[in-house]
């Protein structure tokens, strides 16, 4: 039946009220399923872009984190360098020092010994000046020996014919003493001249060690010039001609030498790390040269000498020329250059 009572006559007219009644809910669920989707869609596009930004800022991070350690280690490189080129200097002062200090000893060394000749020559004038004093009284003694002869001789005039014979004695006993007066009046004058001279020559010593004292004052301070002259001609000279030397790429060897109870002392140490072991010359020499043999980028040798080392500038001189000269990499250049250059030289020589 339909609305106002009458019948449905249509061909599947209950069919068409089922369907009108199924499309609406279809619809609606449909509905709700789509808004759920846009919304885990809103959801999940919200949450993909906090993602995102976490991501860009950690990536940022990151790059910012790599350039520090960059940064720091540029900065430790030049460090490491500063401090290796500042460590050689103070070797390089320390053996100066040891130099000077020698050469202040062999100084002083004359200076004692120009003290006690001035010391002898100085005895030495005491002592003829005791001669002298000693001629003065011998001769105040002959001069009363002469007086009292001649009171004789005038008692002998007096008696002279009785004492003609005593005359004749007398006489020739005065010419005796004259003679004897007269040499020891010649040797008190040449002991005078002596004495003389030896103020004149004790003078001279004296002017002489003042003159060698402020000459020595005026090397040390032009030493001083020099060595600093020296330095900065130096340090251009390097950065015109070639490299610094330098450990960076190189094998670091250190070396400490120093004397204890009158015997070498020798300990070392491999890449800087670590505590130093002792070791014996020859060992070392055979350590570096192996070392040397399997390391192609050359060794770094570094040599220290500790306070109070106990060692001459020569001993320091000769260890230090030794180990570098053989094993070190720049100085190797260096020997190699100059063998080089004297191979040269006849080759030039022969040249027409």
């Amino acid at each position: 039946m339909s609305q106002g009572g009458f019948t449905d006559l249509r061909l599947n007219g209950g069919s068409n009220e089922t369907q009108e009644g199924f499309w609406p809910s279809f619809t609606d669920i449909m509905t709700v399923v789509v808004m759920i989707f846009l919304i885990a869609m809103v959801v999940l596009l919200v949450r993909n872009m906090e993602l995102v930004n976490q991501l860009r800022a950690t990536m940022e991070a990151e790059r910012i984190a790599a350039e520090l350690a960059r940064a720091t280690g540029e900065e430790k490189d030049s460090l490491s360098s500063a401090l290796h080129r500042a460590e050689e200097r103070v070797q390089q002062m320390q053996l100066e020092m040891m130099r000077m200090q020698e050469k202040g000893l062999h100084n002083e060394s004359q200076i004692a010994e120009q003290l006690r000749a001035i010391t002898g020559l100085t005895n030495e004038r005491n002592d003829l000046a005791q001669q002298a004093a000693q001629l003065a009284l011998l001769r105040q003694r002959l001069e009363a020996d002469v007086e009292k002869r001649q009171t004789q001789l005038t008692e002998a005039l007096r008696n002279i014919d009785n004492q003609q014979l005593q005359l004749s004695a007398a006489q020739r006993s005065i010419v005796t003493l004259e003679e004897g007066l007269q040499q020891l009046r010649t040797r008190y004058s040449e002991s005078q001249l002596e004495s003389e001279r030896l103020q004149r020559t004790v003078a001279e010593q004296r002017q002489s060690l003042d003159e060698a004292r402020q000459e020595s004052l005026e090397y040390e301070r032009r030493y001083l010039v020099l060595a600093d002259d020296f330095d900065s001609l130096k340090v251009k000279y390097d950065k015109l001609v070639r490299p610094a030397r330098s450990s960076s790429g190189r094998h670091l060897i250190e070396v400490r030498y120093w004397k204890e109870d009158s015997a070498y002392q020798i300990s070392w140490r491999e890449g800087g790390e670590g505590t130093y072991q002792p070791i014996s010359r020859g060992q070392l020499d055979k350590v570096l040269t192996r070392l040397a043999q399997e390391n192609t980028n050359g060794l770094y040798v570094k040599v220290i000498f500790p306070e109070n080392s106990g060692l001459s500038y020569n001993e320091a001189w000769e260890f230090t020329s030794h180990l570098h000269s053989n094993y070190d990499y720049y100085f190797k250049a260096e020997e190699e250059a100059k063998a080089m250059q004297e191979v040269q030289k006849p080759q030039e020589k022969t040249e027409p």
